[in-house]
């Protein structure tokens, strides 16, 4: 484990992820009925998930390979969900949902640094992992 680069994007990418499943959970978008439990559910997998991604990466059974597919899934996801033309929860329309200017710039800017951290950690990945190849 001695890429330190990949190291800060994965802790990045995990707080980003998890500062943004708060805004979520703060601005109640799981108020309809029976959202709770597909939230408490998914929120539950996600996060099973990540403590098994990290611990496999900190003793070194997974890489760059890795994370840069979870980089390209998670852009992808995040693009659909929040940036693109059709999304219903743009960053304006997160900004929008708190009585606080600074509030909704705080969590609307939340989309953009995981935005930002997802495409980060798949262009470093997916270059570490192909110099690695050639490398070895």
């Amino acid at each position: 484990m001695s890429d330190k680069t990949l190291t800060v994007l994965v802790l990045a990418v995990v707080a980003f992820s998890a500062a943004h499943d708060l805004d979520h959970l703060v601005r109640d978008d799981f108020s309809q009925s029976g959202a709770w439990a597909i939230a408490a559910a998914f929120l539950s997998v996600k996060y099973a998930l990540t403590g098994a991604a990290l611990y496999f990466y900190f003793r070194g059974k997974i890489g760059a390979g890795f994370w840069t597919v979870i980089g390209v899934l998670g852009a992808v996801a995040l693009w659909f969900a929040h940036l693109s033309p059709a999304a219903e929860q743009r960053p304006p329309d997160i900004s929008a949902m708190y009585g606080s200017p600074i509030a909704g710039f705080i969590a609307s800017a939340l989309v953009y640094a995981l935005m930002l951290s997802l495409a980060a950690i798949a262009l470093y990945g997916g270059w570490r992992a192909v110099g690695a190849g050639r490398r070895g």
